[in-house]
């Protein structure tokens, strides 16, 4: 499930890819479903997450789609040399950073000029909705210390030297399943709305029915839990 249309982002063979707080390695899957050729680098702080990265990549190493790599490591000293990549991916990492914005300067330093920087953070109304409904939800461990609005990310990005393409928002349909966890927080796991909900979701994401995807995109510009943000090194 990506938070970016990979397909408005072009690539040439031997591209290099760095997904930045990869988690489990959604966004590196897509890079190398999207573009032939590419060599992708994912990094994130979380041993179990890397290790799930690890055998999904079995599948993609049999269909011979480019050179993959996991790593260990921080967004606050990014372990490569400057102006090594041509993407960065940043998705949903910053709102969980006290100091994001040193976060932002690595990812200048490794990006090449005119390198594509691709971020996301929650929608701010969606996410608000969350933190007015459960103070549990704000304060559980390595979760979310602040909520960003469309035009301050835009203005910090462009101020750290990036130029700003577009932004949309993605994920609609997920908006409410969060609501709702945060409605039932002490039994959001027995709970018989979040139990149906989450299957609701399981079924797009499995099954991927082009009724409910474009349901979802028209839902997305108003509800859209995510906004996605493209950005060019200048």
């Amino acid at each position: 499930m990506l938070t970016f249309n990979l397909k408005k982002i072009h690539l040439l063979a031997q591209s290099k890819v760095l997904d930045v707080g990869c988690g489990e390695g959604r966004h590196i899957f897509g890079s190398l479903n999207a573009y032939k050729d590419v060599y992708c680098i994912g990094l994130d702080e979380d041993i179990p997450s890397l290790d799930k990265c690890k055998e999904g990549l079995e599948f993609f190493e049999e269909l011979d789609s480019g050179t993959t790599v996991f790593l260990q490591g921080s967004v606050y000293k990014l372990p490569f040399e400057d102006n090594s990549f041509d993407l960065v991916i940043c998705s949903e990492v910053l709102e969980h950073l006290e100091d994001y914005l040193a976060a932002i300067n690595e990812i200048y330093r490794v990006l090449k000029p005119e390198g594509k920087f691709l971020l996301s953070v929650p929608s701010y109304w969606p996410e608000k909705i969350c933190w007015t409904i459960s103070t549990e939800y704000q304060n559980m461990p390595g979760g979310h210390v602040r909520i960003f609005k469309k035009r301050t990310v835009i203005n910090e990005i462009i101020n750290h030297g990036f130029e700003y393409d577009r932004s949309e928002r993605f994920h609609g349909l997920h908006s409410a399943y969060w609501w709702l966890r945060c409605i039932f927080w002490k039994n959001q796991e027995s709970n018989f709305l979040v139990k149906i909900y989450k299957k609701f979701l399981e079924y797009q994401i499995l099954k991927n029915p082009t009724w409910l995807n474009n349901l979802e995109k028209v839902i997305n510009p108003i509800f859209g839990k995510s906004i996605a943000f493209y950005f060019e090194k200048r």
